[in-house]
């Protein structure tokens, strides 16, 4: 029965699948080895992991935001205090603030989301992710990198990771393929660096192995070389929906709306005058079946009430125009 799928893995996921995901990383800017790797089921769950092996109730950890709504309620689920900092919606979380942070307040953790960032599509600078990766090394606090849209890049190269700037093994590095190829396969990976014991622990004791028929898929997806044809042509078709999406709101919207302009990645932020409430908005679209999603749930602060998040992953048609024009109707 060897290779059918119905024999347990290795605690550290598929064997195959890690060597692919090594070979891979080259493009990260961050090389390491199979044996660094271990699976998981999704990045949320890698993230989780992390979180579980590092933290205890009533740690303190650092986030940029607006952050994705699912990292709220895990932090809350662990019992975490969450210091939420600014971000640019261009490059990503302000070093200064988290400068400041760091020098006098005590975190615990810090989790961000490097590449493409969800909801606000940001992309730290290479020279950003090398100044935080030395200030969290100074003060000695890991690092959760979320890098689960770097694949998606538009540009010719894909950016490197905070992890490609981890000379101390305190970067724990979390992805999967749940944006590239489906959400549903689960399968995903964390690069724990000095903390590989502890999340191999933590996975033997929460689910002892992860699942082998859709690691091995993903792995002969990889090896075969369709993954890389694949992911090419998914980041052309992003990008021109990114552009036609982002054409049709300023078309249609406010003329005072503001847009993020992402270098890659699923998703426009988009800022409406103040007077506007986007969870008002987000009410009145539902009843036309058109989903948006506040931008209030992006944060455990009172901000965020005007702006939204839209996802350009749908491809581009006459029908997604037209609902763009009657969102934009139901604004006024």
């Amino acid at each position: 029965l060897s290779g059918c799928g119905t024999e347990y893995e290795k605690i550290e996921g598929n064997e195959e699948l890690r060597k692919q995901i090594a070979q891979w990383s080259y493009f990260t800017g961050a090389q390491f080895s199979d044996t660094d790797i271990v699976t998981t089921s999704g990045c949320l769950n890698a993230v989780a992991y992390c979180l579980m092996a590092l933290t205890q109730r009533g740690d303190t950890i650092a986030v940029e935001s607006p952050v994705f709504f699912g990292l709220l309620q895990l932090f809350r689920s662990l019992g975490l205090k969450t210091i939420e900092l600014p971000s640019n919606a261009s490059t990503g979380i302000e070093v200064e603030a988290l400068k400041k942070t760091l020098d006098t307040q005590k975190i615990n953790i810090c989790l961000l989301n490097s590449n493409f960032n969800n909801p606000l599509g940001s992309c730290m600078p290479d020279e950003h992710k090398k100044e935080v990766v030395r200030l969290l090394n100074h003060h000695h606090i890991p690092l959760i990198e979320d890098d689960i849209y770097g694949d998606l890049h538009f540009g010719a190269t894909r950016p490197k990771t905070c992890k490609a700037f981890d000379e101390e093994g305190l970067v724990l590095y979390c992805s999967s393929v749940s944006k590239t190829l489906a959400p549903g396969y689960r399968v995903g990976w964390v690069v724990p660096g000095k903390f590989k014991k502890d999340i191999v622990k933590l996975k033997m004791v929460q689910s002892f192995t992860s699942t082998t028929l859709t690691q091995q898929t993903v792995a002969n997806f990889f090896k075969t070389g369709k993954y890389e044809n694949y992911i090419r042509k998914l980041r052309s078709i992003l990008h021109t929906n990114s552009l036609q999406y982002t054409q049709a709101i300023a078309q249609h919207f406010p003329s005072d709306t503001k847009i993020s302009r992402p270098q890659g990645g699923l998703f426009l932020w988009v800022e409406l005058n103040k007077k506007y409430n986007t969870l008002t908005l987000f009410n009145r679209a539902l009843q036309h079946n058109i989903a948006i999603v506040p931008g209030k749930i992006f944060t455990l602060q009172n901000q965020f009430n005007n702006c939204m998040r839209l996802s350009y992953g749908l491809p581009w048609s006459e029908r997604i125009e037209n609902q763009l024009k009657v969102l934009a109707r139901l604004i006024d």
